[in-house]
């Protein structure tokens, strides 16, 4: 009898094994056929996406949206020239020249340190061959 009981455990984990190995047999091919699947959709989609843009109501479409930023940015630039609001290009322009003067003036100021420096080591040295 137990002789009976081992062979049925035995069947039965040989199932569950069997099983298993079943489960990831369709997991792999699930998963193939999904990825064969993803690049079909790729290649379809870059396939009508070429096609679109060859027509012509996608060139059109293109001119009248680059029509439309040029003329944005014209009333744009109209708006801020009647309200005297600086363009981003000008503020640019400005940002550059501060920084430039920034530097010469820090280069000014580390000059002027060195050279009162100096002052006040010459003065010390004619002190000391003063009292000598």
């Amino acid at each position: 009898m137990p002789e009976a009981t081992n062979n049925r455990f035995e069947r039965l984990n040989d199932a569950l094994r069997n099983l298993d190995d079943q489960i990831q047999e369709l997991r792999q091919r699930f998963d193939d056929q999904r990825k064969g699947l993803e690049d079909r959709l790729r290649a379809g989609r870059d396939r009508v996406t070429a096609e679109l843009r060859k027509s012509a109501l996608y060139k059109r479409a293109e001119t009248v949206r680059k029509d439309i930023e040029e003329q944005l940015a014209q009333g744009g630039t109209r708006f801020c020239d009647a309200f005297g609001i600086a363009s981003k290009s000008e503020l640019q322009k400005l940002s550059r020249k501060l920084n430039t003067l920034s530097k010469k003036l820090n280069e000014l100021a580390h000059e002027e340190q060195l050279a009162g420096e100096r002052e006040s080591e010459s003065a010390a040295e004619h002190e000391v061959a003063a009292h000598v």
